[in-house]
């Protein structure tokens, strides 16, 4: 990428990131590590040559690091260094700030279960933003939308979000396309579908707890200011 040349932190953050595809890469990474079939696989329309050249330039960036990884993987490994998973409170920001972009659904776009790991970190707080005495209910919820797995596990340390290979046992198990998942998981006000939430009335009971300390619960997002 040629560099902006200008001396300020966001114009030399940009020369390393601002390329396109450069923070969905990023964005894949931060859901978890992954080999390079897995980025082909889960950023659906960037050229091999060209997700190569991003991963390059990220290495010698040092936002990413790679390693070869031995059996059962047998094959290279990318992962955020530390320095790199700083960059995981700006995406979530600009996120959270494009939320109202998703009202009007898909609409043919490509769509991934995988990514709801992402937009989990983006619809709640962490810790650290949660006003005094608020805490989250201790639950776990098996998530499975377009072919992907994954569990949510919520406690009073925030509400984290894992890839599993296959539907994980948990109180809750939520069912459905990625959009409708994603609506049930925001709490927002819509006559749209939402996903198929089964378990016990308690198990049920925390789930609608947790829904309410998502940053979208209640809101129209098709009223949000853009």
């Amino acid at each position: 990428m040629k560099s902006y040349g200008e001396f300020c932190a966001l114009a030399r953050a940009l020369d390393v990131v601002g390329d396109r595809w450069t923070m969905l890469v990023i964005r894949e990474l931060l859901i978890a590590p992954s080999r390079y079939s897995d980025l082909q696989k889960s950023l659906p329309g960037i050229a091999t040559n060209l997700l190569a050249q991003r991963l390059r330039t990220l290495e010698e960036a040092g936002v990413v690091t790679s390693a070869v990884e031995p059996a059962p993987v047998s094959a290279r490994v990318y992962a955020l260094t530390e320095w790199g998973r700083g960059l995981q409170s700006v995406l979530v920001g600009l996120a959270r700030w494009g939320v109202p972009l998703l009202t009007p659904g898909a609409d043919g776009d490509h769509s991934r279960g995988r990514w709801l790991v992402f937009a989990i970190m983006a619809l709640y707080p962490d810790r650290t933003e949660m006003a005094d005495g608020a805490e989250f209910p201790t639950l776990t919820a098996s998530i499975i939308a377009d072919g992907d797995n994954l569990l949510l596990t919520a406690d009073e340390h925030g509400v984290r979000t894992a890839l599993s290979g296959a539907p994980a046992p948990a109180e809750v198990t939520i069912e459905g396309t990625s959009e409708e998942v994603f609506r049930t998981l925001s709490g927002e006000q819509t006559d749209k579908p939402k996903a198929v939430v089964s378990g016990a009335p308690d198990a049920l009971h925390l789930f609608a707890q947790l829904t309410s300390h998502a940053h979208t619960y209640g809101l129209d997002l098709a009223t949000l200011d853009r």
